[in-house]
Protein backbone atom coordinates (compact mmCIF):
# COMPACT_ATOMS: atom_id res chain seq x y z
CA UNK A 1 0.00 0.00 0.00
CA UNK A 2 2.74 2.20 0.91
CA UNK A 3 4.86 1.78 -2.36
CA UNK A 4 2.29 2.44 -4.22
CA UNK A 5 1.44 5.79 -2.68
CA UNK A 6 5.14 6.33 -2.83
CA UNK A 7 5.43 5.48 -6.55
CA UNK A 8 2.14 8.12 -7.09
CA UNK A 9 3.61 10.75 -5.68
CA UNK A 10 6.98 10.21 -8.01
CA UNK A 11 4.45 10.58 -10.86
CA UNK A 12 2.51 13.23 -9.39
CA UNK A 13 5.70 15.29 -8.32
CA UNK A 14 6.91 14.77 -12.45
CA UNK A 15 3.70 15.27 -14.04
CA UNK A 16 4.17 19.02 -11.96
CA UNK A 17 7.57 19.35 -13.28
CA UNK A 18 6.57 18.98 -17.09
CA UNK A 19 3.50 20.68 -16.50
CA UNK A 20 5.61 23.73 -14.96
CA UNK A 21 8.35 23.44 -17.97
CA UNK A 22 4.76 23.64 -20.05
CA UNK A 23 4.01 27.14 -18.26
CA UNK A 24 7.14 28.51 -19.45
CA UNK A 25 7.26 27.53 -22.69
CA UNK A 26 3.29 29.18 -23.07
CA UNK A 27 4.16 32.21 -21.21
CA UNK A 28 7.37 32.40 -24.02
CA UNK A 29 4.85 31.92 -26.94
CA UNK A 30 2.13 34.25 -25.50
CA UNK A 31 4.99 37.03 -25.16
CA UNK A 32 5.93 36.65 -28.58
CA UNK A 33 2.78 36.30 -29.85
CA UNK A 34 1.91 39.57 -28.25
CA UNK A 35 4.72 41.02 -29.56
CA UNK A 36 3.68 40.20 -33.08
CA UNK A 37 0.20 41.23 -32.88
CA UNK A 38 1.55 44.50 -31.71
CA UNK A 39 4.26 44.80 -35.14
CA UNK A 40 1.12 43.61 -37.29
CA UNK A 41 -1.60 46.37 -35.49
CA UNK A 42 1.59 48.82 -36.61
CA UNK A 43 2.39 47.60 -40.02
CA UNK A 44 -1.48 47.97 -40.46
CA UNK A 45 -1.99 51.54 -39.20
CA UNK A 46 1.29 52.24 -41.79
CA UNK A 47 -0.11 50.30 -44.46
CA UNK A 48 -3.55 52.14 -44.03
CA UNK A 49 -1.96 55.95 -43.34
CA UNK A 50 -0.10 55.43 -46.87
CA UNK A 51 -3.54 54.53 -48.61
Amino acid sequence: MLRGQISYTREFRRFTREFDDFTIEFRCFTREFNDFTREFRRFTREFNNFS
